[in-house]
């Protein structure tokens, strides 16, 4: 056997290593053997390259009432690093940090003038840093492993912006100014892949999932077979500017009609101040939509609605679809509306859901990318310790 070929078993065993102890949360050498197919020989060595990396830790299971020896139990060590997930918005900028079991430690919002890029990117570095020194000075000092940064627009298979709608960016680098000032690697995706992502890796660890981020437009995130779907030079799921009404409303993208102009949350809420109404708190909002004059509004906003969805459906027959927005969020019963317009015979999809990781969406996948980009793993299963915490 070539040493080429060793190392490439080497890592592939690691690899399935790795992804057992993160899916499973904690495991034994007996358990990792049999799940993995591996001999016990392959866990042992592997396991210990990872104790000396610093990467897994062991603990007894004195808790177990057995008799006999207790089994030494093997996982993720939380203190070996910490990823960060950054979603970049229009209105907004969502930080957060997680363990290196996915565990949310830290969060923070910060309001950034997002349609000056260098200013923009100068007050991120300098309040990340800020965020990151308080964070280390209590009882975390550990490591920073990776960032992932979500965009709202057009990122490149190389990490770099091509074009965002809202504050027309065009082809900017924020990946090589972050990782100079971290020096950490740092990754950066469209918001809506992230937003899949996170639902992939936390709540829906399906093959073939789908996510419909509906806030300041309309983004579609796609994982299939496991893995998010970019499309040829990364530029897929800009669902938003499909266009469902020819010679409608003009977009800054250049089309006119897009879907975003008419069924995004942003939309929504412009519909509801056309409608006469002004609106100053949450409260008002949410009272305002029980009030029967709400219900046009309402109505001609899931007629637009639907029909993309009706669309998605047809073009990509997900089996699984989230929609992802503060609306559906306040208003679950929307939902039963939707489903009740995709009256096809070609609508063939298993379940339409409302996410529940909702704004944070983004931001955890983005930093579960950087954790998987860390541990160098095609896969991350944070599901069953994530619903065990709900």
């Amino acid at each position: 056997m070539h040493k080429g070929d060793w190392n490439y078993i080497r890592n592939l065993n690691r690899r399935l290593i790795l992804e057992e102890i993160v899916k499973n949360a904690s495991l034994s050498r007996s358990e990792l053997a049999r799940i993995t197919g591996l001999n016990k020989a392959t866990i042992s060595t592997q396991i210990h390259d990872l104790l000396e990396q610093g990467l897994v830790i062991e603990t007894r299971t004195e808790a177990l009432d057995t008799p006999g020896r207790k089994p030494i139990i093997i996982e993720m060590n939380e203190r070996a690093g910490f990823t960060i997930g950054i979603d970049i918005d229009e209105q907004s900028t969502n930080i957060i940090f997680c363990d290196l079991k996915g565990r949310r430690l830290h969060q923070k919002q910060l309001h950034l003038d997002t349609y000056h890029f260098e200013s923009m990117l100068e007050e991120l570095i300098q309040q990340l840093q800020t965020e990151i020194d308080a964070f280390r000075s209590g009882t975390f000092d550990a490591p920073l492993a990776g960032i992932g940064i979500g965009i709202h627009g057009i990122v490149n298979n190389d990490s770099q912006i091509v074009y965002t709608p809202k504050q027309e960016w065009v082809d900017l680098d924020v990946k090589t100014r972050l990782e100079e000032a971290f020096d950490a690697p740092v990754h950066v995706d469209n918001s809506a892949n992230l937003a899949v992502y996170a639902e992939h890796v936390y709540v829906e660890h399906v093959q073939d999932l789908f996510c419909l981020t509906l806030y300041s437009g309309i983004g579609l995130g796609m994982v299939k077979d496991s893995v998010i779907y970019r499309g040829h030079q990364g530029f897929a799921g800009e669902i938003g500017h499909m266009i469902i009404e020819p010679n409608g409303k003009p977009c800054p993208c250049g089309n006119h009609g897009c879907w975003e102009l008419y069924a995004s949350n942003k939309a929504f809420f412009k519909l509801l101040h056309e409608s006469g109404d002004e609106f100053h708190t949450q409260e008002q909002v949410q009272k305002h939509l029980e009030t029967t004059d709400a219900e046009r509004v309402i109505n001609e906003y899931i007629f637009y609605l639907s029909i993309g969805v009706n669309n998605v459906i047809n073009i990509f027959n997900p089996e699984r679809i989230i929609i992802n927005s503060p609306l559906f969020a306040s208003k679950p019963e929307l939902l039963k509306r939707v489903e009740a317009s995709l009256q096809s015979k070609f609508n063939n999809y298993e379940q339409l859901k409302i996410s529940s990781l909702n704004e944070d969406a983004c931001a955890l996948g983005a930093a579960a990318l950087a954790f998987k980009k860390f541990l160098g793993v095609h896969h991350v299963d944070h599901s069953a310790s994530f619903t065990r915490g709900q």
